[in-house]
């Protein structure tokens, strides 16, 4: 029986996740088994033989190129798949400058099945390897995502390091696949507006979720899970109004609404925290901001609402401090649109975050795994660190000569 080690990078911030993950490997935990990188050990290496590294932010390349290069120098044998977001842009440039073995393109959930089940990747749909390309002829449909459950049985880990409080945990359900359904005139900045590129990957349109599709994962969620989170990034057209999940529920709605719909969707849920982003240029800001006191009079002790907005906006709008979301922390230059397209530009960004990571994350020192908190002497000193930060703002092209990342 196949046996498969799956790998999370952590040098994103706080442990972030692409949503899959908690439904992809829901029937297999008998044969995946999934760690976050800095728990790599050699003694994993040896035991298994595949093995399936995300690469869903580019700043996860640092990291994800040590990992690749440790699991090959510690097994000649093993048999690396990558996937996520940045893979689906730069899978190309990932097989040429790394030794991995095989790629997903588009979507995933059935290739991801038969691989488990241990069918020949070349008679894989979607799948790619060193030396093929099988074309894409599984796609995702709406009516499947009756059939999603969700099970992180397979990642004991995730509860173990993953902050309790953490704002968005896993499970999520996210009610777009393959693009977004926000979108406006100021989102050019952002992967899921690019309905052209996102085509070319999954070979399809993006697939909004249908209201009885929510609910009806909402029903298994609160089943199986104490915490939960949902992003609305669909046009709104979810009833809440008689609905009650025993869950928490941690919501983010990136489109207008109404509010009416905030309060049924804020009280649907035994507790929640509800974010919503009223930039000025944005679709669901206006509505939002006419009414911040009416909205914000809606909450009780276990329904909080909080709002996405820059600095300037919010004293414009008088947001109060307790309940904005900085937009500065969420949408930085980094996150632009033009760093996961140029691939040397976003390795120059990873090796950054990667130094100046001071979680646990993977490394090695004389060939070895330290599975320990970042050494003292790699820690960049907070006057250093102020000084990065000051220079992504202004002036992010000269960074990296600067402080020779």
């Amino acid at each position: 029986m196949m046996q498969c080690l799956v790998i999370i990078p952590t040098t994103m911030n706080n442990y972030s996740f692409s949503a899959p993950l908690a439904w992809m490997f829901s029937d297999y935990p008998d044969k995946v088994k999934g760690i976050f990188g800095f728990q790599l050990t050699e003694e994993l290496v040896k035991r298994y033989q595949f093995f399936i590294i995300e690469l869903n932010w580019f700043i996860e390349l640092a990291e994800f190129k040590l990992l690749v290069e440790y699991i090959k120098e510690k097994n000649k044998d093993a048999k690396i798949l990558f996937g996520g977001m940045y893979s689906s842009l730069k899978y190309k440039e990932i097989f040429k400058h790394y030794d991995v073995d095989y790629f997903i393109q588009g979507d995933t959930e059935l290739p991801i099945e038969m691989f488990l089940d241990a069918v020949d990747p070349k008679k894989i749909p979607n799948f790619i390897g060193k030396d093929f390309e099988n074309p894409i002829t599984y796609v995702f449909k709406e009516e499947y995502y009756k059939d999603i459950d969700f099970n992180l049985d397979w990642f004991p880990s995730y509860f173990k390091y993953v902050e309790k409080n953490r704002m968005y945990q896993l499970p999520s359900i996210v009610t777009s696949k393959g693009g977004c359904g926000a979108v406006h005139k100021e989102c050019d900045y952002c992967m899921g507006s690019k309905f052209g590129e996102l085509k070319k990957i999954y070979n399809r349109p993006p697939i909004f979720m249908s209201n009885d599709s929510l609910m009806s994962l909402l029903e298994k969620l609160e089943k199986k899970f104490e915490v939960a989170s949902l992003f609305i990034c669909t046009e709104y057209n979810y009833d809440f109004s008689n609905e009650h999940f025993n869950i928490e529920m941690n919501v983010e709605i990136d489109s207008p609404v109404a509010i009416e719909k905030i309060e049924e969707i804020l009280y649907a849920f035994k507790k929640c925290l509800l974010n919503i982003s009223i930039y000025e240029e944005g679709l669901c800001g206006k509505a939002v901001r006419d009414n911040l006191k009416e909205i914000i009079a809606l909450e009780d002790n276990d329904h909080q609402v909080r709002f996405f907005s820059f600095n300037t906006e919010a004293v414009k709008f008088g947001i109060p401090e307790d309940h904005l979301l900085h937009s500065e922390t969420v949408l930085p230059d980094w996150a632009h649109w033009d760093y996961y397209t140029d691939m040397g530009e976003a390795l120059k960004f990873s090796n950054l975050f990667y130094k100046l990571h001071k979680k646990k994350k993977f490394s090695l020192t004389n060939s070895d795994i330290q599975i320990k908190e970042i050494d003292e002497k790699n820690i960049i000193s907070k006057e250093e660190e102020n000084k990065i930060n000051e220079k992504i703002k202004s002036n992010k092209q000269k960074i990296f000569a600067d402080f020779n990342v």
